[in-house]
Parts: structure tokens; sequence; C-alpha cells
């Protein structure tokens, strides 16, 4: 569905139609999460699956997103912009929900990785949306520490495979099931690279420095999905992850490095949070707390 919008947005570049598109999108979002969550439809299919633990982010990302779309419907038509930049904006959004979904439901590792990249440059347009002086940094700060984020869970990534010796594949159950069998010393290797890489988009001190300007500069709607649904996508692929270290027996060690930056990202918000009077960037330094409080 997302797909098919993002096609019609393109080629009828209309205020409300595009606006409509975005609102009837987190309908359908929610109405399918409703209907996995009671039971109905698909639990698997190839790349992707619905477990209990994904679902609780899914429900997460799909309520918000249908409140954010409510709010957008009203939000958009203050915009002094033509409908050209509109259709574009609502196409970066339905981009950016869908990249989100993905990373949730994703249940291989590779696929995770690239859709966490997605989000990223989908995300890094609708920062710099009002093209300010301010906006045009805070996006390039985001997509320059995320971009080597990113680059660094790749190295994670493949620091993982090294481990895993025989065992050909990213998919998470497959990973799981011979856990017992990765090379300790390369998979806690693979995992300090994934957990920069990954915190560094879900928000984890010391690489959150894109947080406050990315949160304070994008339009609000774009500020709530950052906060309430992009450091969760992340956050769940660092579980998942950690998992892995769980089932090999290096989970005190894991537990060790999660504390470290936990706990490092509640020092940083104290220091900072208090010197702020942007009501945006309070609630972003909110969020760099609430993600060290959650690996804590």
């Amino acid at each position: 569905f997302p797909i098919i919008a993002c096609i019609l947005t393109l080629l009828i570049k209309n205020r409300k139609f595009n606006t409509f598109l975005v609102g009837l999108y987190a309908v359908v979002h929610f109405v399918i999460t409703v209907l996995l969550t009671l039971g109905y439809g698909e639990k698997s299919v190839p790349y992707f699956a619905v477990d209990n633990t994904n679902l609780i982010f899914l429900i997460i990302l799909s309520l918000v997103f249908l409140m954010v779309a409510v709010y957008n419907a009203g939000y958009v038509k203050n915009f002094e912009f033509p409908d050209k930049k509109i259709s574009h904006y609502s196409f970066m959004i339905l981009i950016f929900v869908l990249s989100m979904t993905g990373t949730l439901l994703s249940a291989d590792l590779g696929l995770a990785w690239v859709l966490v990249e997605a989000t990223t440059l989908s995300s890094a347009y609708l920062i710099y949306f009002n093209k300010t002086k301010h906006s045009i940094e805070a996006a390039w700060k985001y997509v320059f520490i995320c971009s080597i984020g990113i680059a660094l869970a790749f190295v994670g990534i493949i620091l993982l495979n090294i481990s895993t010796g025989a065992v050909n594949s990213l998919s998470f159950a497959e990973l799981y099931s011979h856990a017992g069998q990765f090379d300790l010393n390369w998979l806690k290797i693979a995992f300090v690279f994934m957990l920069f890489g990954f915190g560094a988009k879900m928000g984890l001190a010391p690489v959150h420095f894109w947080l406050p300007d990315a949160h304070s500069e994008a339009p609000s709607p774009i500020s709530a999905l950052l906060s309430a649904c992009l450091l969760n996508s992340a956050f769940l692929v660092i579980v998942r992850v950690f998992k892995i270290l769980d089932l090999a027996g290096c989970a005190d060690y894991a537990r060790l490095m999660l504390l470290v930056m936990g706990f490092l990202s509640l020092f940083v918000t104290a220091v900072f949070v208090y010197h702020i009077k942007n009501y945006k960037r309070m609630l972003a330094y909110s969020s760099i707390e609430n993600m060290g409080i959650l690996a804590i």
C-alpha cells in the first residue's frame, strides 16, 4: 500500500490528496496491526515475521503514526509551500514509516541493516524540509553521524559473520539456534561495533549528537515519529543482537556495555537539559534519557 501511495503522491501533486494518502496509510497500518495483535493473518513471510517482541514495537509505531497523521492534516494547512513540495513531504513520510515498519518486522539482520539506512535517507529530507540555515546543519549532522554509525554496524555484521563459522546466514532464527557454536572473541568485538552503530540511531551517548538538532529543526509530526518510533526501531535491532550474545553465553559482557552507555546517556541529559529553553530540544534530551533507561 505505501508503495502505491508513494507513486500516487508523485503523479498527483495535490496537497489535500497527498495528506489524505498519509492519513489513509496510518489507518491501514493501524487496522492491520490490530488484526495481527488479535491473531489474524500470516505471522511470517520470507524475511519478515511477527513475534511477541516486535509486536509491542509495532503497536507503538502504529498508534503514534495514527495520531501524527491526524495532527499532520491540520499542520500541513499552515505550510506556505507549493503543492509539489508538500507531495515530496508526504512521499518521504510514507517511505520513512515503511522503512521503520520493515525494520521492526525484519527476520534477517542484513535486511534490518538496509532498512535502518533507509530510515536515515528518508528522514534526512524531512529534517531539512524547512530549508533554514539551522535545518540544513541539523540534516547534515544527522546524515553524517548516522552514516558513520551504520558503517560501524556493517563492520559488526561482518565480524558476526566471521564468528558464526559454517553458519552462512544472517537470519535471526538461524543465529539463535547456532549461537552456542560461535567464536566468542569475534562475537564480542562484533557487538561493540553494532552497539555503537545502531546505538547512534537509537540516540545513546556518546553517539547522540544528531538528536537534539534534528528534533528541534524537524516539523513537529516528524519530531514525534523520530522520538517515539525511529529510536525504538534501532533499539529492537540491539535487543535482537543482545539475544545472540545471551544464547552464546556472553550476556554479562553485553550487559556491561549497555549499562555504561545507558548511564552515560542519563548523565548527558542531566548536564544539558537544564540549560535549554527550546521545548523540542528538551524533548530530544528526554528521548536520550529514555533510551538510556531502556539500555539499563
